[in-house]
Protein backbone atom coordinates (compact mmCIF):
# COMPACT_ATOMS: atom_id res chain seq x y z
CA UNK A 1 0.00 0.00 0.00
CA UNK A 2 1.32 4.20 -0.80
CA UNK A 3 1.46 6.18 1.62
CA UNK A 4 -2.01 7.69 1.57
CA UNK A 5 -3.73 4.10 2.40
CA UNK A 6 -1.31 3.66 5.41
CA UNK A 7 -2.05 7.05 6.59
CA UNK A 8 -6.22 6.27 6.06
CA UNK A 9 -5.88 2.82 7.71
CA UNK A 10 -4.13 4.79 11.00
CA UNK A 11 -6.95 7.14 10.57
CA UNK A 12 -9.19 4.52 11.21
CA UNK A 13 -7.36 1.97 13.82
CA UNK A 14 -6.70 4.98 15.92
CA UNK A 15 -10.46 5.88 15.85
CA UNK A 16 -11.29 2.72 16.59
CA UNK A 17 -8.80 2.49 19.33
CA UNK A 18 -10.54 5.49 21.26
CA UNK A 19 -13.64 4.04 21.33
CA UNK A 20 -12.56 1.00 22.53
CA UNK A 21 -10.81 2.45 25.21
CA UNK A 22 -13.69 5.33 26.09
CA UNK A 23 -15.94 2.00 26.07
CA UNK A 24 -13.96 -0.35 27.99
CA UNK A 25 -15.41 1.36 31.13
CA UNK A 26 -18.63 0.30 30.80
CA UNK A 27 -18.26 -2.67 29.36
CA UNK A 28 -16.63 -3.65 33.22
CA UNK A 29 -19.52 -1.68 34.96
CA UNK A 30 -22.29 -3.67 33.00
CA UNK A 31 -20.46 -6.52 33.46
CA UNK A 32 -19.31 -6.49 36.80
CA UNK A 33 -20.90 -3.94 39.11
CA UNK A 34 -24.36 -2.55 37.42
CA UNK A 35 -26.68 -5.07 39.60
CA UNK A 36 -24.72 -4.66 42.84
CA UNK A 37 -26.54 -2.21 45.35
CA UNK A 38 -24.22 0.58 47.22
CA UNK A 39 -23.75 -1.60 50.27
CA UNK A 40 -23.01 -5.00 48.14
CA UNK A 41 -20.10 -2.59 46.75
CA UNK A 42 -19.27 -1.41 49.68
CA UNK A 43 -18.33 -4.60 50.87
CA UNK A 44 -15.72 -5.78 47.94
CA UNK A 45 -12.30 -6.40 48.55
CA UNK A 46 -10.29 -3.25 48.18
CA UNK A 47 -9.01 -3.71 45.24
CA UNK A 48 -12.06 -4.74 43.31
CA UNK A 49 -13.82 -1.25 45.08
CA UNK A 50 -11.09 0.71 43.33
CA UNK A 51 -11.60 -0.74 40.25
CA UNK A 52 -15.59 0.46 40.61
CA UNK A 53 -14.34 3.74 41.57
CA UNK A 54 -12.43 4.35 38.80
CA UNK A 55 -15.06 2.66 35.74
CA UNK A 56 -17.87 4.38 37.47
CA UNK A 57 -17.82 7.98 36.43
CA UNK A 58 -16.33 6.84 32.83
CA UNK A 59 -19.19 4.31 32.38
CA UNK A 60 -22.09 5.29 29.80
CA UNK A 61 -25.18 5.99 32.26
CA UNK A 62 -28.65 4.65 31.49
CA UNK A 63 -31.49 7.02 31.22
CA UNK A 64 -34.82 7.02 33.84
CA UNK A 65 -36.71 5.26 31.40
CA UNK A 66 -34.07 2.43 31.19
CA UNK A 67 -32.72 2.42 34.91
CA UNK A 68 -36.03 3.15 36.87
CA UNK A 69 -37.15 6.15 39.07
CA UNK A 70 -38.74 9.30 39.43
CA UNK A 71 -39.39 12.54 36.83
CA UNK A 72 -40.98 15.71 37.97
CA UNK A 73 -41.89 19.02 36.34
CA UNK A 74 -42.15 21.42 38.96
CA UNK A 75 -43.43 25.22 38.64
CA UNK A 76 -42.82 28.72 40.28
CA UNK A 77 -45.93 28.82 42.24
CA UNK A 78 -47.28 32.72 41.37
CA UNK A 79 -50.43 32.10 43.05
CA UNK A 80 -49.22 34.93 46.51
CA UNK A 81 -48.14 37.34 43.52
CA UNK A 82 -46.51 37.83 40.16
CA UNK A 83 -42.63 36.89 40.10
CA UNK A 84 -40.59 39.88 39.06
CA UNK A 85 -37.29 38.48 37.79
CA UNK A 86 -38.48 34.54 37.39
CA UNK A 87 -34.82 33.72 36.17
CA UNK A 88 -33.36 35.18 39.83
CA UNK A 89 -36.35 32.96 41.75
CA UNK A 90 -35.73 29.64 39.10
CA UNK A 91 -31.73 30.19 39.97
CA UNK A 92 -32.62 30.01 43.98
CA UNK A 93 -35.54 27.28 43.69
CA UNK A 94 -32.53 24.97 41.61
CA UNK A 95 -29.80 25.60 44.23
CA UNK A 96 -32.14 24.55 47.07
CA UNK A 97 -33.76 21.20 45.01
CA UNK A 98 -30.09 20.62 44.20
CA UNK A 99 -28.92 20.08 47.51
CA UNK A 100 -31.77 18.50 48.57
CA UNK A 101 -31.77 15.86 45.57
CA UNK A 102 -27.89 15.20 46.53
CA UNK A 103 -29.72 13.45 50.24
CA UNK A 104 -31.30 10.79 48.28
CA UNK A 105 -27.83 9.38 47.13
CA UNK A 106 -28.98 8.60 43.64
CA UNK A 107 -26.22 7.78 40.61
CA UNK A 108 -27.08 10.14 38.59
CA UNK A 109 -30.08 13.14 39.31
CA UNK A 110 -30.57 15.48 37.17
CA UNK A 111 -32.03 19.58 37.25
CA UNK A 112 -32.62 21.13 34.51
CA UNK A 113 -34.59 24.61 33.39
CA UNK A 114 -37.37 24.39 31.10
CA UNK A 115 -38.26 28.02 30.19
CA UNK A 116 -37.86 30.79 33.01
CA UNK A 117 -40.45 29.23 35.28
CA UNK A 118 -39.95 25.51 35.09
CA UNK A 119 -37.56 22.92 36.79
CA UNK A 120 -37.87 19.05 35.56
CA UNK A 121 -35.89 16.55 38.17
CA UNK A 122 -34.90 13.17 37.51
CA UNK A 123 -34.15 10.61 40.36
CA UNK A 124 -32.90 7.22 38.54
CA UNK A 125 -33.56 4.39 41.94
CA UNK A 126 -35.95 6.48 43.28
CA UNK A 127 -38.96 4.65 44.30
CA UNK A 128 -40.82 6.50 47.05
CA UNK A 129 -42.43 9.66 45.26
CA UNK A 130 -44.44 10.40 48.04
CA UNK A 131 -41.40 10.85 50.15
CA UNK A 132 -39.60 12.86 47.14
CA UNK A 133 -42.87 15.57 47.15
CA UNK A 134 -42.63 15.86 51.16
CA UNK A 135 -38.86 17.21 50.59
CA UNK A 136 -39.11 18.92 47.61
CA UNK A 137 -41.93 20.92 49.07
CA UNK A 138 -40.79 22.18 52.18
CA UNK A 139 -39.20 25.75 52.79
CA UNK A 140 -35.64 26.17 52.28
CA UNK A 141 -33.82 26.65 55.29
CA UNK A 142 -30.46 28.60 55.87
CA UNK A 143 -28.79 29.33 58.91
CA UNK A 144 -25.77 31.08 60.00
CA UNK A 145 -24.00 28.88 62.50
CA UNK A 146 -20.52 29.14 64.64
CA UNK A 147 -18.02 26.49 63.63
CA UNK A 148 -16.18 25.20 67.25
CA UNK A 149 -15.86 28.57 68.96
CA UNK A 150 -13.27 27.29 71.35
CA UNK A 151 -9.71 28.43 70.86
CA UNK A 152 -7.80 26.72 67.62
CA UNK A 153 -10.81 24.16 67.44
CA UNK A 154 -10.06 22.35 70.79
CA UNK A 155 -13.60 20.89 70.50
CA UNK A 156 -13.58 19.09 67.57
CA UNK A 157 -10.15 16.98 68.31
CA UNK A 158 -11.41 16.37 72.20
CA UNK A 159 -14.84 15.14 70.25
CA UNK A 160 -13.37 13.38 67.98
CA UNK A 161 -10.40 11.37 70.53
CA UNK A 162 -13.67 10.68 72.78
CA UNK A 163 -15.60 8.94 70.45
CA UNK A 164 -12.54 6.72 69.48
CA UNK A 165 -12.45 6.08 73.12
CA UNK A 166 -16.04 4.81 72.97
CA UNK A 167 -16.13 3.25 69.55
CA UNK A 168 -12.99 1.32 70.69
CA UNK A 169 -14.38 0.24 73.81
CA UNK A 170 -18.10 -0.90 72.30
CA UNK A 171 -15.61 -2.82 69.58
CA UNK A 172 -13.80 -4.62 72.60
CA UNK A 173 -16.61 -5.63 74.55
CA UNK A 174 -18.48 -6.86 71.09
CA UNK A 175 -15.45 -9.06 70.51
CA UNK A 176 -14.89 -10.80 74.36
CA UNK A 177 -18.70 -11.37 74.24
CA UNK A 178 -18.69 -13.47 70.58
CA UNK A 179 -15.40 -14.67 71.83
CA UNK A 180 -16.92 -16.05 74.83
CA UNK A 181 -19.96 -17.36 73.26
CA UNK A 182 -17.17 -18.64 70.23
CA UNK A 183 -18.57 -17.84 67.73
CA UNK A 184 -15.95 -14.99 65.75
CA UNK A 185 -17.68 -11.49 64.44
CA UNK A 186 -15.68 -8.58 62.45
CA UNK A 187 -15.61 -5.23 64.19
CA UNK A 188 -18.69 -2.75 63.19
CA UNK A 189 -16.71 -0.04 61.88
CA UNK A 190 -13.62 -1.71 61.12
CA UNK A 191 -13.64 -1.34 56.82
CA UNK A 192 -12.31 -4.10 54.63
CA UNK A 193 -9.09 -5.98 54.90
CA UNK A 194 -7.08 -4.35 52.65
CA UNK A 195 -8.27 -0.79 52.82
CA UNK A 196 -5.70 1.74 53.25
CA UNK A 197 -5.37 3.75 56.62
CA UNK A 198 -5.03 7.41 57.36
CA UNK A 199 -1.91 8.78 59.13
CA UNK A 200 -3.83 9.80 62.45
CA UNK A 201 -0.74 9.87 64.41
CA UNK A 202 -1.85 12.64 67.60
CA UNK A 203 -0.13 15.44 68.51
CA UNK A 204 -1.16 18.14 71.29
CA UNK A 205 -4.85 19.53 71.72
CA UNK A 206 -5.14 21.91 68.77
CA UNK A 207 -2.57 20.96 66.53
CA UNK A 208 -3.45 20.06 62.79
CA UNK A 209 -3.04 16.73 61.27
CA UNK A 210 -0.42 16.68 58.11
CA UNK A 211 -2.44 16.77 54.93
CA UNK A 212 -0.81 13.42 53.67
CA UNK A 213 -1.63 9.92 51.20
CA UNK A 214 -1.89 7.13 53.46
CA UNK A 215 1.80 6.15 54.33
CA UNK A 216 2.98 2.30 52.95
CA UNK A 217 2.45 0.41 56.27
CA UNK A 218 1.83 -3.45 57.00
CA UNK A 219 -1.50 -4.84 56.91
CA UNK A 220 -0.72 -6.01 61.09
CA UNK A 221 0.09 -2.17 61.67
CA UNK A 222 -2.97 -1.08 59.86
CA UNK A 223 -5.31 -3.31 61.37
CA UNK A 224 -3.70 -2.04 64.83
CA UNK A 225 -3.89 1.74 64.04
CA UNK A 226 -7.79 1.40 63.33
CA UNK A 227 -8.35 -0.83 66.53
CA UNK A 228 -6.38 2.39 68.40
CA UNK A 229 -8.52 5.22 66.66
CA UNK A 230 -11.61 3.44 64.76
CA UNK A 231 -13.51 6.76 64.33
CA UNK A 232 -10.28 9.38 63.30
CA UNK A 233 -8.29 6.86 61.28
CA UNK A 234 -11.31 7.79 58.75
CA UNK A 235 -10.06 10.92 58.19
CA UNK A 236 -6.89 12.22 56.31
CA UNK A 237 -6.62 15.70 58.00
CA UNK A 238 -7.92 17.96 60.26
CA UNK A 239 -7.11 21.70 58.95
CA UNK A 240 -8.69 25.06 59.50
CA UNK A 241 -11.74 23.54 61.64
CA UNK A 242 -12.74 21.26 59.04
CA UNK A 243 -12.12 16.91 59.17
CA UNK A 244 -11.02 15.46 55.92
CA UNK A 245 -12.01 12.48 54.59
CA UNK A 246 -11.46 10.67 51.37
CA UNK A 247 -14.48 10.40 49.31
CA UNK A 248 -14.42 6.84 47.72
CA UNK A 249 -17.62 6.02 46.41
CA UNK A 250 -19.12 7.33 49.89
CA UNK A 251 -17.88 4.35 51.53
CA UNK A 252 -15.87 6.20 54.64
CA UNK A 253 -18.50 8.56 54.68
CA UNK A 254 -21.56 6.29 55.04
CA UNK A 255 -18.91 4.34 57.88
CA UNK A 256 -18.37 7.87 59.62
CA UNK A 257 -22.88 8.38 59.53
CA UNK A 258 -23.05 4.68 61.22
CA UNK A 259 -20.74 5.76 63.85
CA UNK A 260 -21.99 9.40 64.72
CA UNK A 261 -25.81 7.37 64.99
CA UNK A 262 -24.75 5.30 67.34
CA UNK A 263 -26.39 6.07 71.12
CA UNK A 264 -22.94 6.08 72.93
CA UNK A 265 -21.33 8.47 70.76
CA UNK A 266 -23.98 10.95 71.26
CA UNK A 267 -23.45 11.05 74.76
CA UNK A 268 -19.99 11.98 74.02
CA UNK A 269 -20.76 14.99 71.58
CA UNK A 270 -21.58 18.43 73.48
CA UNK A 271 -25.06 18.43 73.67
CA UNK A 272 -24.81 22.16 72.12
CA UNK A 273 -22.74 21.23 69.25
CA UNK A 274 -23.69 18.67 66.13
CA UNK A 275 -21.62 17.55 63.01
CA UNK A 276 -22.54 18.43 59.67
CA UNK A 277 -21.30 17.71 56.33
CA UNK A 278 -20.38 20.88 53.94
CA UNK A 279 -20.78 20.04 49.78
CA UNK A 280 -17.69 22.02 49.42
CA UNK A 281 -14.59 19.54 47.98
CA UNK A 282 -11.56 19.84 49.58
CA UNK A 283 -7.75 19.34 47.88
CA UNK A 284 -7.51 15.10 46.36
CA UNK A 285 -5.34 13.10 48.34
CA UNK A 286 -2.46 11.55 46.64
CA UNK A 287 -3.86 9.12 44.87
CA UNK A 288 -6.61 11.28 43.31
CA UNK A 289 -9.67 10.76 45.25
CA UNK A 290 -11.90 14.06 46.30
CA UNK A 291 -12.00 14.66 50.01
CA UNK A 292 -15.31 15.50 51.79
CA UNK A 293 -15.20 18.26 54.72
CA UNK A 294 -17.22 17.49 58.39
CA UNK A 295 -17.51 20.49 60.41
CA UNK A 296 -18.14 20.19 64.47
CA UNK A 297 -20.94 23.22 64.69
CA UNK A 298 -22.88 25.39 67.37
CA UNK A 299 -26.56 24.15 67.19
CA UNK A 300 -27.78 27.53 68.51
CA UNK A 301 -27.96 29.65 65.46
CA UNK A 302 -27.13 33.08 65.25
CA UNK A 303 -29.01 34.42 61.94
CA UNK A 304 -31.42 33.38 59.53
CA UNK A 305 -32.25 33.56 56.24
CA UNK A 306 -35.00 35.61 56.93
CA UNK A 307 -32.99 39.18 58.00
CA UNK A 308 -30.75 38.71 54.32
CA UNK A 309 -31.95 41.55 52.38
CA UNK A 310 -29.35 40.37 49.31
CA UNK A 311 -26.21 38.68 48.24
CA UNK A 312 -24.50 39.70 45.03
CA UNK A 313 -20.91 38.59 43.56
CA UNK A 314 -17.88 41.77 42.67
CA UNK A 315 -14.50 41.38 41.83
CA UNK A 316 -12.34 40.91 44.74
CA UNK A 317 -9.76 44.00 44.91
CA UNK A 318 -6.84 42.21 47.14
CA UNK A 319 -6.56 39.02 44.65
CA UNK A 320 -6.86 39.53 40.45
CA UNK A 321 -8.81 37.36 38.79
CA UNK A 322 -11.01 36.69 42.24
CA UNK A 323 -14.41 37.12 43.51
CA UNK A 324 -15.97 38.08 46.81
CA UNK A 325 -20.01 37.58 48.17
CA UNK A 326 -21.54 41.40 48.86
CA UNK A 327 -24.44 40.70 51.26
CA UNK A 328 -26.87 43.37 53.41
CA UNK A 329 -29.18 42.22 56.26
CA UNK A 330 -31.94 44.47 56.94
CA UNK A 331 -32.08 46.61 60.16
CA UNK A 332 -32.52 43.70 62.88
CA UNK A 333 -30.40 41.23 61.49
CA UNK A 334 -27.78 43.80 61.34
CA UNK A 335 -27.87 44.50 65.03
CA UNK A 336 -27.75 40.66 65.67
CA UNK A 337 -25.05 40.34 62.98
CA UNK A 338 -22.84 42.77 64.85
CA UNK A 339 -23.16 41.61 68.27
CA UNK A 340 -21.91 38.15 66.56
CA UNK A 341 -19.25 39.18 64.41
CA UNK A 342 -17.62 41.62 67.75
CA UNK A 343 -17.69 38.56 69.66
CA UNK A 344 -16.35 36.15 67.45
CA UNK A 345 -13.15 37.93 65.37
CA UNK A 346 -11.13 35.55 63.89
CA UNK A 347 -13.33 32.42 64.50
CA UNK A 348 -15.75 30.35 61.51
CA UNK A 349 -19.12 31.00 60.62
CA UNK A 350 -21.20 28.51 58.53
CA UNK A 351 -23.25 29.30 56.58
CA UNK A 352 -26.13 25.98 56.35
CA UNK A 353 -28.73 25.69 53.76
CA UNK A 354 -31.13 22.36 54.64
CA UNK A 355 -28.77 21.29 57.28
CA UNK A 356 -25.60 20.85 54.89
CA UNK A 357 -22.70 23.38 55.04
CA UNK A 358 -22.11 25.57 52.21
CA UNK A 359 -19.24 27.78 52.97
CA UNK A 360 -17.26 28.51 56.86
CA UNK A 361 -15.81 31.93 55.75
CA UNK A 362 -13.79 33.81 58.91
CA UNK A 363 -14.99 36.67 60.49
CA UNK A 364 -12.10 38.97 60.21
CA UNK A 365 -13.37 42.05 61.79
CA UNK A 366 -17.02 43.56 63.35
CA UNK A 367 -19.63 44.40 60.88
CA UNK A 368 -21.83 46.61 62.51
CA UNK A 369 -23.67 47.71 59.70
CA UNK A 370 -25.44 44.65 58.15
CA UNK A 371 -23.18 44.93 55.31
CA UNK A 372 -20.19 42.04 55.02
CA UNK A 373 -18.23 40.23 52.70
CA UNK A 374 -17.73 36.99 52.09
CA UNK A 375 -14.00 36.28 50.81
CA UNK A 376 -12.33 33.42 49.28
CA UNK A 377 -10.84 31.24 46.72
CA UNK A 378 -13.65 31.58 45.05
CA UNK A 379 -13.74 31.24 40.94
CA UNK A 380 -16.36 33.25 39.27
CA UNK A 381 -18.69 30.34 39.39
CA UNK A 382 -18.44 29.27 43.06
CA UNK A 383 -19.11 32.85 43.85
CA UNK A 384 -22.20 33.05 42.06
CA UNK A 385 -23.39 30.12 43.02
CA UNK A 386 -22.88 31.14 47.12
CA UNK A 387 -24.94 34.06 46.35
CA UNK A 388 -27.97 32.00 45.00
CA UNK A 389 -27.54 30.20 48.16
CA UNK A 390 -27.83 33.20 50.23
CA UNK A 391 -30.58 34.37 48.20
CA UNK A 392 -32.41 31.65 48.11
CA UNK A 393 -32.46 31.19 51.74
CA UNK A 394 -33.41 34.75 52.39
CA UNK A 395 -36.48 34.54 49.61
CA UNK A 396 -37.90 30.95 49.29
CA UNK A 397 -40.19 30.66 46.67
CA UNK A 398 -42.63 28.30 46.55
CA UNK A 399 -42.92 25.79 43.83
CA UNK A 400 -46.09 23.44 42.71
CA UNK A 401 -45.68 19.90 41.31
CA UNK A 402 -47.25 19.89 37.76
CA UNK A 403 -45.96 16.56 36.25
CA UNK A 404 -44.86 13.21 38.25
CA UNK A 405 -44.14 9.94 36.33
CA UNK A 406 -42.52 7.18 38.41
CA UNK A 407 -40.75 4.17 36.31
CA UNK A 408 -39.96 0.74 38.37
CA UNK A 409 -36.96 -0.86 38.21
CA UNK A 410 -37.99 -3.82 36.77
CA UNK A 411 -39.92 -2.20 33.56
CA UNK A 412 -36.72 0.04 33.24
CA UNK A 413 -34.50 -3.09 32.97
CA UNK A 414 -36.82 -5.03 30.91
CA UNK A 415 -37.02 -1.88 28.31
CA UNK A 416 -33.56 -1.97 28.82
CA UNK A 417 -33.47 -5.94 27.78
CA UNK A 418 -36.26 -5.43 25.21
CA UNK A 419 -34.43 -2.70 22.97
CA UNK A 420 -30.75 -4.46 23.08
CA UNK A 421 -32.49 -7.60 21.38
CA UNK A 422 -34.55 -5.62 19.42
CA UNK A 423 -31.52 -3.43 18.04
CA UNK A 424 -29.01 -6.84 17.86
CA UNK A 425 -31.37 -8.48 15.86
CA UNK A 426 -32.07 -5.50 13.28
CA UNK A 427 -28.47 -4.90 12.95
CA UNK A 428 -27.81 -8.91 12.13
CA UNK A 429 -31.03 -8.63 9.72
CA UNK A 430 -29.64 -6.19 8.17
CA UNK A 431 -25.78 -7.64 7.61
CA UNK A 432 -27.18 -11.03 6.79
CA UNK A 433 -29.62 -8.63 3.81
CA UNK A 434 -26.32 -6.46 2.67
CA UNK A 435 -24.34 -9.52 2.97
CA UNK A 436 -26.90 -12.00 0.73
CA UNK A 437 -27.79 -9.42 -2.06
CA UNK A 438 -24.03 -7.38 -2.28
CA UNK A 439 -22.12 -10.11 -1.66
CA UNK A 440 -18.57 -9.32 -0.51
CA UNK A 441 -18.99 -5.71 -0.86
CA UNK A 442 -22.15 -6.23 1.38
CA UNK A 443 -19.94 -7.74 3.76
CA UNK A 444 -17.74 -4.75 3.95
CA UNK A 445 -20.41 -2.78 4.51
CA UNK A 446 -22.08 -4.68 7.73
CA UNK A 447 -18.29 -4.63 9.00
CA UNK A 448 -19.19 -0.42 8.90
CA UNK A 449 -21.97 -0.92 10.54
CA UNK A 450 -20.48 -2.39 13.21
CA UNK A 451 -17.87 0.27 12.94
CA UNK A 452 -20.36 3.14 13.05
CA UNK A 453 -21.93 1.33 16.23
CA UNK A 454 -18.41 1.09 18.31
CA UNK A 455 -17.92 4.92 16.90
CA UNK A 456 -21.42 6.08 18.45
CA UNK A 457 -21.07 4.62 21.41
CA UNK A 458 -17.58 5.71 22.05
CA UNK A 459 -18.59 9.64 21.39
CA UNK A 460 -21.56 9.11 24.21
CA UNK A 461 -19.45 7.47 26.73
CA UNK A 462 -16.83 10.57 25.96
CA UNK A 463 -19.91 12.96 25.99
CA UNK A 464 -21.19 11.47 29.52
CA UNK A 465 -24.60 10.99 27.69
CA UNK A 466 -26.71 8.62 29.29
CA UNK A 467 -28.57 6.31 27.05
CA UNK A 468 -32.06 6.44 27.13
CA UNK A 469 -35.47 4.64 25.08
CA UNK A 470 -35.11 7.04 22.40
CA UNK A 471 -31.60 7.56 22.40
CA UNK A 472 -32.07 3.84 21.12
CA UNK A 473 -34.37 4.53 18.72
CA UNK A 474 -31.80 7.22 17.51
CA UNK A 475 -29.05 4.59 17.33
CA UNK A 476 -30.75 2.49 15.27
CA UNK A 477 -31.93 5.68 13.01
CA UNK A 478 -28.55 6.28 12.27
CA UNK A 479 -27.75 2.58 11.14
CA UNK A 480 -30.64 2.93 9.09
CA UNK A 481 -29.07 6.34 7.44
CA UNK A 482 -25.94 4.63 7.37
CA UNK A 483 -27.13 1.08 5.11
CA UNK A 484 -28.59 3.91 2.90
CA UNK A 485 -25.53 5.93 2.55
CA UNK A 486 -24.24 2.14 1.23
CA UNK A 487 -26.89 1.41 -1.11
CA UNK A 488 -26.57 4.51 -2.90
CA UNK A 489 -22.75 4.03 -3.62
CA UNK A 490 -23.23 -0.04 -4.51
CA UNK A 491 -25.95 0.89 -6.81
CA UNK A 492 -24.11 3.44 -8.39
CA UNK A 493 -20.89 1.22 -8.78
CA UNK A 494 -23.44 -1.23 -10.21
CA UNK A 495 -24.55 1.30 -12.62
CA UNK A 496 -20.71 1.94 -13.88
CA UNK A 497 -19.86 -1.65 -13.98
CA UNK A 498 -22.66 -1.98 -16.68
CA UNK A 499 -20.90 1.01 -18.50
CA UNK A 500 -17.72 -1.38 -18.63
CA UNK A 501 -15.55 0.52 -16.51
CA UNK A 502 -12.62 -1.37 -15.02
CA UNK A 503 -13.71 -1.82 -11.76
CA UNK A 504 -11.01 0.77 -9.88
CA UNK A 505 -12.99 3.45 -12.69
CA UNK A 506 -16.41 2.17 -11.55
CA UNK A 507 -15.70 2.41 -7.56
CA UNK A 508 -14.74 6.25 -7.58
CA UNK A 509 -17.51 7.31 -9.90
CA UNK A 510 -19.61 5.22 -7.82
CA UNK A 511 -18.34 7.19 -4.51
CA UNK A 512 -18.59 10.70 -6.68
CA UNK A 513 -21.92 9.79 -7.81
CA UNK A 514 -23.36 9.03 -4.60
CA UNK A 515 -21.71 11.42 -2.75
CA UNK A 516 -24.26 14.27 -3.29
CA UNK A 517 -27.46 12.83 -2.70
CA UNK A 518 -25.43 11.19 0.71
CA UNK A 519 -24.80 14.66 2.05
CA UNK A 520 -27.81 16.14 1.05
CA UNK A 521 -29.79 13.60 2.75
CA UNK A 522 -27.55 13.54 6.27
CA UNK A 523 -27.47 17.36 6.44
CA UNK A 524 -30.79 18.20 6.41
CA UNK A 525 -31.20 14.51 9.22
CA UNK A 526 -27.98 16.22 11.20
CA UNK A 527 -29.88 19.92 10.92
CA UNK A 528 -33.37 18.97 12.41
CA UNK A 529 -31.11 16.95 15.07
CA UNK A 530 -29.52 19.90 16.38
CA UNK A 531 -32.62 21.69 16.19
CA UNK A 532 -34.09 18.83 18.53
CA UNK A 533 -31.01 19.03 20.63
CA UNK A 534 -31.05 22.74 21.37
CA UNK A 535 -34.74 23.28 22.02
CA UNK A 536 -35.77 19.75 23.17
CA UNK A 537 -35.81 18.65 26.69
CA UNK A 538 -35.42 15.03 28.57
CA UNK A 539 -36.34 12.31 26.13
CA UNK A 540 -35.88 14.09 23.11
CA UNK A 541 -32.86 15.42 23.50
CA UNK A 542 -31.54 11.94 24.14
CA UNK A 543 -32.99 11.02 20.87
CA UNK A 544 -30.94 13.86 19.09
CA UNK A 545 -27.80 13.50 20.70
CA UNK A 546 -27.44 9.73 19.56
CA UNK A 547 -29.11 10.43 15.99
CA UNK A 548 -26.53 13.54 15.87
CA UNK A 549 -23.73 11.93 16.53
CA UNK A 550 -24.83 8.17 14.37
CA UNK A 551 -25.24 10.78 11.00
CA UNK A 552 -21.85 12.09 11.22
CA UNK A 553 -19.95 8.90 12.38
CA UNK A 554 -22.28 7.12 9.23
CA UNK A 555 -21.24 9.54 6.37
CA UNK A 556 -17.54 9.09 7.79
CA UNK A 557 -18.27 5.52 7.85
CA UNK A 558 -19.60 5.24 4.36
CA UNK A 559 -17.37 7.74 2.61
CA UNK A 560 -13.77 6.70 4.51
CA UNK A 561 -13.93 3.33 6.00
CA UNK A 562 -15.60 1.30 3.10
CA UNK A 563 -13.76 3.42 0.55
CA UNK A 564 -10.68 2.52 1.96
CA UNK A 565 -11.36 -0.88 2.12
CA UNK A 566 -11.82 -0.77 -1.53
CA UNK A 567 -8.97 1.22 -2.30
CA UNK A 568 -6.71 -1.25 -0.50
CA UNK A 569 -8.07 -4.16 -2.20
CA UNK A 570 -7.91 -2.91 -6.02
CA UNK A 571 -4.75 -0.92 -5.79
CA UNK A 572 -2.98 -4.41 -4.36
CA UNK A 573 -3.83 -6.53 -7.17
CA UNK A 574 -6.33 -5.27 -10.37
CA UNK A 575 -9.00 -6.87 -10.29
CA UNK A 576 -11.64 -8.23 -13.33
CA UNK A 577 -14.76 -8.52 -11.47
CA UNK A 578 -16.22 -6.88 -8.27
CA UNK A 579 -18.17 -8.78 -5.87
CA UNK A 580 -21.18 -6.45 -5.75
Amino acid sequence: MDRNLWTRLGVIVFVLGVCLYLLYPSYRYFSRYRALTQDEIAKLPEAERRDFQKVFPKSMKLGLDLQGGMHMVLELDESKGKIQNKRDAQDRVMEILSTRVDKYGVTEPSLARQGDSRIVIQLPGVEDPKSVENVMGKVAQLEFRLVDPTAQHRATLEVVQRIDEVVRQAEEAAKTDTTAAGVPRASAGAPPAGAAAADTTRKAAGDSLPFLPPPPQAAASETAEKQKNPFSSLFVAFQTGALYVADDRGYRVRQINEILGRPEVHRVIPIDSEFMWCDEEGPPTADGLPTKLLYLVNKKVELTGATLEDARVSPDPNRPGGMLINFRLNRRGARQFGKVTKANVGQQLAIILDGVVKSAPNIHSAIPNGEGQITGSFTDQQARDLSIVLRAGALPVDVKIIDERTVGPTLGGDSLHKGMVASLVGLALVCLFLSFYYNLSGVMASVGLIFNIIVVLGCMAALHAALSLPGIAGLVLSVAMAVDANVLIFERIREELRKAKTVAAAIDAGYKGAFSAIFDSNLTTLLSGIVLLYFGTGPIRGYATTLSIGITSSMFTALFVTRFAYDAITKRRRLAKLSI
